[in-house]
């Protein structure tokens, strides 16, 4: 007989014929069946609905029982005995009945209490009916049991044991119906030993819809191929539909059996709407289905919701003698209206075939409520799927899809939507006229921003002048606007007040949802700042404050795709890597156009490992994306073309990258058009490639004079970040002018700066193009990685020449060397690109840290000190 189980033959003591048939193909559930085996405690209970396994693995276990302990196998069919009769049937396995006169429960202690060696006892399929007493009875054999004797027990029902009891105690293993499933692994294991290939795609469906159910995957798969077990996934298996029927509805009564088919119908319920639905049965109905373990299926670590298993529910919708959806749905639709679950209400509504209550339904959705889990993504399908005069049918409905074509950049059916406000116009009295016009005017600043728009400014502030109290929403989502928009200006303070705003007025109102929106571009003007550390940790707060009301959102994807970044910036690729395609999965499911960013980070990563092949295959997969979801080209165009640049000239092709740069730039200035959200330093950046190029071309003049007009204009913005690469740029500028001290000066302080800002990308680049100069002026140990070099708690980056008393930073040794070499204050002040006052305060402190008075006298001491060369 063919197996897979695992099992050593010189530990056996049960015979053969005293345990089950193993079923051919047996899964052999290794980690499950050690798990077992290795565990201490007195009761091992698999408590399971009917076909997860539980009898092969209670055999598998009894199979490989150690040589020095008995085994004892009894199989109660799942039939209905009394206690004294339960108690009967282990004497005689023991082989030692008990006379007819004899107390079964005290007798039988007494026989455990006289055997000297250790006893496994081996239940299989403990009555399935619910009975008190023989509960209490094994409950109390538990209890007063010597310490001998291990119980393993496989049911279908929860017993009435005192189960807290136990585990608190360390005497009970438990294993459910989600610890007995299949995982892929297993799936693997099971398809090779039936010697049935199966492609990806369909061993996932597989998967997916048995939920790891093995009796479902077992039926499915029987005298199955392929095209066989793509009909069974797709129409339904009659093998599976019977066995459903005999093995776990067959005993249920009809009150059950009908509460079941309606359930079969929600995707989640909870004890409340149970209530509603079944007329006051609900709560003993969850009650008993998990006392059951009719395969219930909980969605939240609170139990509060739940769901059947897919293949029960799909069994049981095809069965004869379900109830009518529409009533079910009717009902359920009533119950989350109540409870202010809107789009749960406008599904189950049209489910029900009541498209006008849908409608009704809609107007009540709030802009807040987009922006959970894919609510853009389905309400932008019930857009495409009921007839437009509906969604066209108020100012309200006609509001929400703009803000959810928005979300996912559909910029031009928005402006569509704004436009159709005007058919509502005049508005009944003076107040609707106000707020109407209101909204459009903060509907068209928002949209503005998202096109990159200059009047976004003016739209947005007289929006929030004219907005009232009850706009509260669309005041934050101006707020936000406003500081885009000064991100994209460069005027990082004005962006932080209006940021400030929208954050008051979202605590104000309790919104976690947008207070988490605002702080994705709070932690981009953080990172900007220099402030890479306070973005990671607003970053982690804004995902905690989701993490538990908001499983999937829009925002939880642009947040998670920013930690990715912020990982990124660092040279961490590996877990970067991984930050970036958990973000852009999120971002994905929710419909949010912010999966350019996912896109564009996993290139940068490609670009930085040096595969340009798979640099460009994601270039194409952003453009790609972009054009499917209807994106228009204002929102990406600009940002695929600046890394086309940058790949350009990574391969050299440095006319074409320069190029490439100046048309982007040129397009950009002459449509007067700013950054797209999450970009919004675009423009400073094309005029930095810009400059690079012309530095690789030969034109060293006009590269530094553009790198030191840049460097100016983000340190008067305050723009750290930038401000650190135009450095970085203007060393390579100074090696090409053969200035190699100047440029390693104006290196210490780069990277004093970059150790900062935690700012690793822009070295890299610089170390592709000059790896033997870096090599030789960078401190650090052979063979060691830049990162090591700069980021690691150990790293000479930042240390003196010599290990003397008085300890100069490196921006401080690079002053004393300019000083060295005669070079006054603002010499150097021009050559290392910081401010006089900055050369000045670097200055005193070497003198304080050297113990002179003079500058003559601090480059001497340092020579003596071993600081400096001669």
């Amino acid at each position: 007989m063919p197996t897979l189980a695992i099992a050593r033959q010189g530990a056996l003591q049960a015979r053969p014929v005293d345990l089950p048939r193993l079923p051919p193909c047996v899964v052999p559930r290794p980690a499950l069946v050690q798990r077992l085996l290795a565990s201490e405690s007195r009761l091992r209970l698999l408590r399971a609905p009917a076909g997860a396994g539980k009898s092969v693995l209670l055999g598998q276990c009894a199979r490989m029982t150690p040589a020095t302990i008995e085994p004892l196998w009894l199989d109660l069919g799942g039939r209905a005995l009394s206690a004294a009769q339960l108690c009967k049937r282990l004497a005689a396995a023991l082989q030692q009945p008990l006379a007819a006169d004899e107390h079964s429960e005290a007798a039988l202690l007494e026989l455990l209490h006289q055997r000297s060696g250790r006893l496994w006892i081996f239940i299989d399929d403990y009555p399935r009916a619910d009975d008190g007493e023989l509960d209490a009875c094994l409950d109390r054999l538990f209890a007063a049991a010597p310490a001998q004797v291990t119980w393993w027990v496989a049911c279908r029902r929860t017993p009435g044991w005192n189960l807290p009891r136990l585990l608190l105690q360390g005497d009970l293993l438990e294993l459910q119906g989600e610890d007995l499933a299949l995982d892929g692994e297993a799936l693997d294991e099971l398809l090779a030993t039936l010697q049935l290939p199966l492609p990806d795609d369909l061993r996932q469906a597989l998967l997916q819809f048995s939920e790891g159910w093995l009796a479902a995957i077992r039926l499915l798969l029987l005298d199955a191929d392929e095209a066989a077990l793509r009909q069974r996934l797709q129409s339904g298996c009659p093998l599976l539909r019977d066995y459903v029927q005999r093995e776990v509805l067959a005993e249920l009564d009809e009150e059950l059996l009908g509460d079941l088919h309606a359930l079969a119908l929600l995707p989640r319920f909870s004890a409340s709407l149970c209530e509603h639905l079944l007329e006051g049965r609900g709560s003993d109905l969850l009650h008993g289905l998990q006392r059951r373990q009719l395969f219930l299926r909980s969605l939240d670590s609170s139990g509060s919701w739940f769901r059947l298993w897919h293949p029960l529910a799909q069994v049981l919708r095809q069965l004869p003698g379900a109830p009518l959806s529409a009533s079910v749905h009717v009902r359920a639709c009533q119950w989350f209206a109540q409870h202010d679950d809107i789009r749960e209400a406008v599904e189950h509504a049209l489910q029900a075939g009541q498209i006008e209550v849908a409608v009704n339904y809609l107007q009540r959705f709030s802009q807040e409520q987009l922006l959970q889990g894919h609510s853009v993504a389905q309400f932008l399908q019930w857009r495409e799927e009921l007839p437009a005069w509906l969604f066209a049918s108020s100012p309200r409905l006609i509001v929400l899809q703009a803000w959810a074509l928005i979300i996912c950049a559909r910029f031009d059916e928005a402006a569509e939507c704004t436009q159709a406000l005007a058919h509502f116009l005049p508005q009944p009295d003076a107040r609707r006229q106000r707020k109407l016009l209101a909204q459009w005017q903060a509907l068209s600043g928002v949209l503005a921003r998202q096109c990159g728009r200059r009047d976004a400014r003016q739209h947005c502030l007289e929006a929030l002048q004219a907005l009232d109290e009850s706009g509260w929403s669309q005041r934050i989502l101006c707020y936000q606007a406003l500081a885009q928009q000064y991100l994209a200006e460069n005027a990082l303070a004005q962006a932080q007040q209006a940021l400030d705003e929208g954050l008051r007025l979202a605590r104000l109102h309790g919104s976690l949802i947008y207070e988490a929106l605002l702080n994705t571009d709070h932690c981009l003007l953080l990172e900007m700042q220099g402030e890479a550390g306070r973005a990671a940790e607003l970053a982690e707060q804004s995902l905690a404050l989701l993490r538990d009301g908001f499983s999937h959102s829009p925002v939880v994807g642009r947040l998670l795709l920013l930690r990715a970044s912020l990982l990124a910036r660092q040279g961490l690729e590996e877990a970067a890597q991984l930050a970036y395609r958990h973000g852009l999965q999120e971002a994905e499911y929710c419909g949010d156009a912010y999966t350019i960013s996912g896109y564009l980070g996993l290139l940068e990563l490609a670009e930085s490992r040096g595969d340009l092949e798979e640099a460009y295959q994601w270039l194409q997969k952003a453009e790609r994306a972009m054009q499917w979801s209807h994106v228009p080209e204002v929102r990406y165009r600009g940002v695929l073309q600046l890394q086309s640049g940058r790949l350009l000239l990574r391969q050299d092709q440095v006319g074409r990258a320069r190029e490439v740069f100046t048309q982007t730039l040129q397009q950009l200035q002459q449509r007067q058009q700013l950054a797209p959200s999450g970009f919004y330093d675009l423009l400073p950046r094309l005029r930095l490639h810009l400059a690079v190029s012309d530095l690789l071309l030969g034109h060293r003049a006009a590269a530094e004079h553009a790198l030191r007009l840049l460097l100016d204009e983000c340190q008067l913005s305050g723009h750290r970040s930038l401000a650190c690469e135009c450095r970085i740029a203007l060393v390579e500028c100074l090696l090409h002018q053969q200035q190699e001290s100047a440029a390693e000066a104006l290196l210490r302080v780069a990277i004093d700066e970059a150790r900062q800002l935690r700012l690793l990308r822009p070295l890299q680049e610089l170390q592709q193009r000059q790896a033997q100069w870096l090599e030789r002026v960078l401190p650090g140990e052979a063979g060691s990685s830049l990162y090591q070099r700069l980021f690691e708690p150990a790293s000479a980056v930042d240390e003196p020449a010599s290990a003397g008393t008085a300890l100069l930073s490196s921006r401080e040794l690079a002053v004393l060397q300019l000083i060295a070499q005669g070079l006054s204050n603002q010499e150097i002040a021009d050559r290392l690109f910081i401010s006089l006052h900055t050369v000045k305060t670097h200055a005193r402190r070497i003198n304080v840290k050297l113990g002179v008075q003079r500058r003559t006298q601090a480059v001497a001491m340092a020579k003596a000190q071993g600081l400096m060369g001669d």
